[in-house]
């Protein structure tokens, strides 16, 4: 089976058009006093992990922030900022999986593959990216970034006790706390 492509997106998104029920606008959903998600989730962007189905999430529940591993450090921009903007956090998960693809290489194997597709006139950029996220445990993984989100300073006090550590599990869809 090949893989999608956008042209593949944008067709089964039309099949979709019939049933869709529209999604509330963010002042339709002050004036119905939805409340705002106050739970934020940083999971990896691989395609087999999914917030949504694992939690049996609908529209609107909570926040997912993916990137790469899951990595709690590089969502620290966006954890502030919702935050900030729409009153408040009250807890983050930062949830790892098994069979993560970071735990198949390392932090030199990346930049190395990172800087084999550019100009070395951009190696030093590189390395500015760095850590890439790539671990050795994906469980202590989820520990060491909790307790870095914890430890920041941009990070709101009252919201550091509901950062906490899960690993799925993808072959019993089971989510189990670490910290």
């Amino acid at each position: 089976m090949a893989a999608l492509t956008i042209a593949d997106l944008l067709e089964r998104n039309k099949a979709t058009l019939a049933s869709h029920n529209p999604i509330p606008t963010l002042d339709e959903m002050k004036d119905l006093k939805v409340p705002v998600p106050k739970v934020m989730i940083v999971t990896c962007l691989d395609s087999r992990c999914v917030p949504e189905k694992y939690f049996n999430l609908q529209v609107g529940d909570i926040v997912v922030h993916r990137n790469a591993g899951g990595n709690g450090p590089a969502a620290l921009h966006d954890i502030v900022v919702f935050d900030s903007l729409f009153d408040g956090l009250d807890e983050v998960a930062i949830v790892h999986h098994t069979d993560c693809g970071a735990l198949r290489v390392t932090e030199e194997d990346i930049a190395s593959r990172v800087k084999g597709r550019l100009d070395e006139s951009h190696w030093a950029e590189v390395d500015e990216l760095r850590p890439f996220g790539a671990v050795t445990d994906v469980a202590e993984s989820a520990k060491e970034q909790v307790e870095w989100l914890r430890a920041h300073p941009l990070v709101r006090e009252e919201l550091k006790s509901g950062i906490h550590g899960f690993v799925f599990d993808l072959k019993t869809g089971k989510v189990e706390q670490k910290i």
